[in-house]
């Protein structure tokens, strides 16, 4: 496993390390954000949204998940954005059919708030840990459990 840590001072700076993230990666898979409310989770979504092509990527709190259709990405096809802070238990999760989806090489999911789910999630994904150490500044770590990004 591969660990990285990052200090960003700004929305800006953390879009810009979600993009450089997201430029390493060859294949679909999983990539969880961990952190507490208004750490920075969308915003860092919304950076790889960016990178894909999407001019807007929002939370999708109330649908639960979001699926966005890439067009001009060589690899992957589709980005799946899942905020699960409204999910009391990972059964309720169960009907999104989520092994299906991650499974797919061409399908890219971002999941915020992944420890509701902790015993469905995949080994084979990217753990992003957002911690506000001020304000407008943030610590994120970066677990690479094995998302090939050669």
């Amino acid at each position: 496993m591969e660990k990285e840590l990052y200090l960003s001072s700004s929305n800006e700076d953390t879009q810009e390390l979600a993009k450089k993230l997201i430029s390493n990666i060859k294949s679909g898979g999983v990539i969880c954000l961990y952190g507490p409310m208004a750490a920075g989770k969308t915003t860092f979504t919304q950076g790889i949204g960016l990178s894909l092509g999407l001019s807007r990527v929002t939370s999708p709190t109330y649908l639960i998940m979001k699926e966005y259709l890439l067009v001009d990405h060589p690899f992957l096809k589709r980005l799946y954005h899942l905020d699960l802070y409204r999910i009391g238990a990972s059964e309720e999760i169960k009907a999104f059919d989520l092994e299906e989806i991650w499974s797919n090489p061409e399908n890219l999911v971002l999941i915020e708030w992944p420890e509701i789910i902790g015993d469905l999630l995949p080994d084979r994904r990217i753990d992003i840990s957002i911690k506000p150490t001020s304000q407008n500044e943030r610590q994120i770590t970066i677990n690479n459990h094995t998302i090939s990004s050669s």
